[in-house]
């Protein structure tokens, strides 16, 4: 009886709206498991490595099968928990396999093939056809025979090359492959361990005194090699450390190698380090903690998801270290999950004391050899039943090979960074979140002093178990906040730049008092922008229709969006006039006008501009943590969950600038960022609050005042039900991008009169969104709003047909359409 061939549906990392089958060789069918990445040969020339999804014995019927080419790993590096998430995702958001794949898997473990000239093997050596630079290249292969386009590049030092590639090819001098890219590389450390085989326990001693004779720096040397074996427990040393613990040098140690007293060897070292401090028991509960704690327990055993809503500074960390030790504790992983990078740096500090080299972090400013180590050591774990792990991550942190998952924490749930915007799979965290941890029958908490209106009112309607913890930790008095009115205060003389006296004066007070200040402007930058005082001209952006921003630092006018970069015009280029202003101010020009406000006084600023650097977050934190700085300036980065002890008074400028975005959520947003930051102050004693608005009697900024989530959750419900948005409707965006402006117009609103016929008046648009240009693509969008009666999957399995039908339109080919479900704004 003839064998079945075996075929492989493959996810290639590609926007592809299907897999596609490929033939295993039979040399392979043993070994083959879905999870494993394969290299496949994709159109005429491209080879990547996909991930096998799924084997069958059904041959494809559309198109010739190609065989597997190689297969790379021994064991899978995706496991089937994670393609169940995969495949939600893809369906929930629109978006592809391959998409998730490029966003889920670290680049190190995504292979592409890049362009290689190897030397054709019928060349006869004649190099009088070549030309300089054809022979250097020539040259070049001898020492190395597979060079890289970029490799060609380089050593010719042009960008455009592919004319002397292409002469080369035509004149058989070399032959144009495909390889691939193994970007991930183990990092190798030298280590050091005594030969035992010549120098056993009992000839040390003639050894020794054969040193100290001739020898005393490499008796010292070893001396301290068997001191520190003895007292740590291990025999192998990395070189790099015992030198450095011995004190000793690197010729001693070289001597002691020759003699073959040591033996040096090159091993695989991890490159995420291993917190060696000691351990803490977590600490005791006060009876508020105990019973949120019994009250979320009770919820989350019965199979439901828990909102738990603590006012800041009511210890929701403390319970969420209880329920991850409990996870622990039955052999189960755990996952938090934070929305900022920021925000780590302060809680691993806190974490490592209590799980140690348990905690594995995770996170985009990684590189990717690092997260490449992350993923493996969750999959040794998968195939070797270590001691479970607890990771700590921002939303990538949702695409590791989680297997024994018992709890999931997403803490700040309220925050808009869980949601991927670009690009596509545009999937919220912590919705994909909830669906993990049932996959997995794992505890989830989701965690926040503003909770989201979409998860409040599944709370409130019984869909999530509603928790709270109403009172802040040791009975703290939440902050005093006062809300002064910027223009009575300009108009009265009584403030200086952008401050008012009343908050100047509290500074100073507070700084007096060897505490500390946080100030919170939720724009970076010196001047969000310049302006020509006599005809209004502003500097914009040539790539899209913003404004530049100042950068003082730079001397710069710089845009937000694209990164494009100018120097700062001596006169206006529309009148000529030299009376150009620099209007508005951010971080930068605060921090500027504090240390004129404040002489003496220690400043920082935390945003995007200081925090570019791998380890620039946590520098600022920690001089902050220890008294260096005595005032913080920050975007929204300081409203975040972060906990000083002596950080007793926060001031809001320009509050009610959050207020005025056209967006449905603006007024959620503008509450939660301004209860965050004001949660900020006095952690360990009340603390002041001082809110500078120009607008004072806007409801949002009474209810801050008055700390009242529920009564902003009951007035923000009562407008979203009376305008029909979330969470009383679905919503699902249709973003369409064009370079030619005119044409955008025109295919916005032929789609718009299709998606029309089909859903009517749910459709809304086509509308130019606040920013109609970025990258040199205008915008249009349309929404969906679908009521929660219909069937969400039904509505869009008709928008999938649709839109594939309009993409495929000749004229519609150079069409950008993006599809965004639940969009945030």
């Amino acid at each position: 009886m003839a064998t079945q061939l075996l075929y492989a549906d493959v996810i290639l990392p590609l926007p592809l709206v299907e897999v596609f089958t490929y033939l295993v060789p039979d040399e392979w069918a043993a070994q083959v498991e879905p999870g494993m990445r394969v290299v496949v040969q994709f159109g005429r020339h491209k080879v990547y490595a996909a991930i096998v999804c799924r084997l069958h014995h059904v041959a494809p019927e559309r198109y010739a099968v190609k065989p597997v080419l190689e297969i790379l790993d021994s064991a899978p590096v995706v496991i089937g928990q994670q393609f169940r998430l995969w495949n939600w995702v893809a369906d929930y958001y629109l978006c592809s396999l391959g998409e998730i794949m490029a966003a889920a898997l670290p680049s190190g473990l995504r292979l592409q093939s890049e362009s290689v000239i190897v030397p054709h093997p019928d060349f006869d050596g004649d190099t009088s056809v070549l030309s300089d630079r054809e022979f250097l290249i020539y040259e070049a292969m001898h020492a190395k025979p597979e060079l890289s386009l970029k490799d060609v590049a380089n050593i010719l030092s042009l960008r455009q090359i592919l004319p002397i590639v292409r002469s080369l090819v035509e004149k058989r001098v070399v032959l144009v492959q495909e390889a691939l890219d193994e970007r991930y590389k183990p990092r190798m450390v030298e280590m050091i361990r005594l030969n035992t085989d010549k120098y056993p326990e009992e000839e040390l001693g003639k050894l020794m005194d054969s040193l100290e004779k001739k020898a005393v720096r490499q008796l010292d040397l070893l001396m301290a090699y068997l001191h520190f074996s003895r007292e740590e427990g291990t025999t192998e040393w990395p070189k790099a450390s015992l030198l450095q613990k011995s004190g000793s040098n690197a010729a001693a140690l070289q001597a002691l190698i020759k003699k073959e007293v040591f033996i040096a060897y090159r091993q695989q070292a991890d490159r995420i380090p291993v917190y060696k401090g000691e351990l803490i028991e977590p600490v005791k509960l006060n009876p508020y903690q105990e019973q949120a704690l019994l009250e979320t327990r009770a919820a989350v055993d019965q199979g439901k998801v828990v909102l738990l809503h603590g006012v800041t500074s009511s210890g929701k960390t403390e319970l969420y270290i209880h329920l991850i030790a409990e996870a622990l504790e039955q052999g189960r992983q755990a996952l938090y999950l934070l929305p900022e990078i920021a925000l780590t740096t302060q809680l691993i500090t806190r974490l490592q004391k209590h799980f140690g080299d348990r905690l594995l972090v995770y996170h985009s400013r990684f590189n990717e050899n690092e997260r490449v180590e992350i993923w493996n050591k969750l999959l040794s774990d998968h195939s070797s039943g270590h001691r479970p792990y607890v990771v700590v991550g921002a939303r990538s942190a949702i695409w590791l090979p989680y297997h024994r998952l018992g709890l999931v924490v997403v803490d700040e749930e309220h925050d808009p960074s869980y949601k991927q915007v670009d690009p596509s799979p545009r999937y919220n965290a912590r919705d994909a979140a909830v669906v993990l941890a049932a996959s997995q029958d794992a505890r989830i908490v989701l965690g926040s002093a503003t909770p989201s209106m979409e998860s409040y009112f599944n709370a409130v309607a019984g869909k999530y178990q509603l928790v709270t913890l109403e009172r802040r930790h040791a009975d703290l008095e939440m902050p005093e906040v006062t809300v002064v009115d910027m223009r009575e205060a300009i108009k009265r003389k009584q403030s200086a730049g952008n401050f008012s006296n009343h908050l100047v004066e509290r500074l100073r007070e507070t700084i007096a008092a060897g505490q500390q200040a946080i100030i919170f402007q939720n724009r970076r930058g010196f001047a969000p922008y310049l302006e020509c005082n006599t005809c209004t001209w502003t500097p914009a952006c040539v790539n899209c229709d913003v404004s530049l921003t100042y950068h003082k630092f730079k001397n710069e006018l710089r845009c937000h969006y694209c990164a494009y970069v100018q120097g700062l015009p001596q006169r206006c280029a529309q009148c000529g006039d030299q009376d150009v202003a620099m209007k508005g101010f951010g971080t930068e020009r605060i921090a500027e006008e504090l240390e004129v406000l404040l002489p003496g006084t220690k400043i920082a600023r935390l945003d995007y501009d200081t925090t570019r650097t791998k380890n620039a977050y946590s520098d600022i934190i920690r001089s902050f943590e220890s008294g260096e700085v005595d005032v913080l300036v920050g975007t929204q980065m300081v409203t975040k969950g972060l906990d000083f002890d002596r950080v007793s008074l926060v001031g809001i400028l320009s509050a009610d600038s959050l207020l005025h975005f056209p967006e449905f959520r603006a007024h959620e947003r503008a509450f939660q960022l301004l209860a965050q930051v004001s949660g900020r102050a006095g952690r360990k004693k009340q603390g002041q609050v001082v809110v500078q608005a120009y607008k004072v009697n806007n409801p949002v900024l009474t209810f801050v005042l008055n700390h009242d989530f529920k009564g902003f959750y009951l007035a923000e419900l009562a407008e979203r039900y009376k305008f029909f948005y979330p969470p009383y409707c679905r919503l699902i965006e249709v973003r369409l991008k064009h370079r030619d402006d005119k044409v955008i117009e025109n295919q916005s609103r032929e789609l718009t009169a299709i998606l029309k016929k089909l859903f009517g008046k749910r459709v809304l648009g086509p509308t130019t969104p606040y920013v109609s240009r970025v990258r040199n693509y205008y915008q249009r969008q349309l929404l969906i709003k679908i009521e929660k009666t219909l069937s969400v999957q039904e509505v869009k399995k008709t928008l999938t047909t649709a839109l594939t039908l309009f993409r495929n339109q000749p004229a519609n080919r150079q069409l950008i359409v993006q599809i965004d479900v639940d969009p945030l704004g």
